[in-house]
């Protein structure tokens, strides 16, 4: 595993008051110029090194309306989040990518440190979580974990097999906590996933993994990018508008997870 490459990130306040105020992050890794918009981090601007800073204005201009669109859609994510008590702990994880939904228990150990423990019974798809079940992030962030490591064997074996169907190899795939992303793969046919793909329905989970698959092929979405997905999987833009709304198949004590 290559280390992370440096990055610099600078600040900047719109001059131009027509203009959404924007940072700008000066990325080793970027081949061309992206917008991102986060509540963390708002409108971010991401340049590669040595890019004519005087350019991005313009940049942000001419994607003005897809900054308006994004921001009300993140605006109402927002909303539709805190409606759903994120600060709770779940009682119930449903995992419809594999067809199961996992009940959660909780017990109250004494402990010297924040440890807790998952004890999972597979026959009765129930957690036990064990330990200062008051500290609320801390039994968040183990079941955060737990969801991790149940993504990892599932998707692994779930992208072999469609990498074997449809003859498009890949390098390694890993499993993270993207912000914004499904899924992503890189210009060495790395593909990473995001663990939260465990909550959607496994037909859309199957398409992200083809739709990154592709990505080993064609690093864009090209005509060609889609007519090869198409290839696979013909109700594809079926598939990629239900992506639109998959969020809030996700739990928001995940999305709003501080650890």
């Amino acid at each position: 595993m290559t280390s992370p490459q440096p990055r610099s990130k600078i600040s900047l306040k719109s001059v131009n008051d027509e203009l959404p105020e924007y940072t700008v992050r000066v990325s080793d890794r970027a081949k061309c110029v992206r917008l991102s918009i986060s509540v963390e981090d708002g409108l971010e601007v991401v340049i590669p090194v040595n890019y004519d800073h005087k350019k991005i204005p313009e940049i942000v201009q001419k994607k003005r309306a897809w900054i308006v669109r994004n921001q009300l859609k993140l605006a109402q994510r927002e909303a539709f989040l805190q409606s759903q008590a994120p600060h709770e702990l779940p009682d119930r994880l449903n995992l419809r990518s594999l067809g199961e939904e996992w009940h959660i228990e909780y017990q109250q150990i004494a402990t010297k440190s924040r440890a807790i423990t998952i004890q999972e019974s597979k026959a009765q798809l129930q957690l036990t979580v064990k330990g200062d079940i008051n500290d609320v992030e801390a039994c968040k962030f183990f079941l955060k974990q737990w969801l991790i490591q149940k993504a990892d064997r599932h998707f692994s074996e779930c992208l072999h097999n469609i990498s074997h169907r449809a003859k498009l190899p890949y390098r390694a795939m890993t499993v993270r906590s993207q912000k914004t992303l499904w899924g992503s793969c890189s210009r060495d046919r790395n593909i990473s996933l995001n663990y939260k793909l465990l909550f959607l329905e496994a037909a859309v989970v199957e398409y992200v993994l083809l739709h990154e698959l592709c990505h080993t092929v064609h690093m864009n979405h090209s005509d060609k990018f889609w007519n090869l997905v198409s290839k696979f999987e013909p109700n594809y833009k079926i598939l990629d508008k239900s992506l639109n709304q998959a969020w809030k198949l996700v739990p928001a004590w995940l999305d709003l997870q501080a650890l």
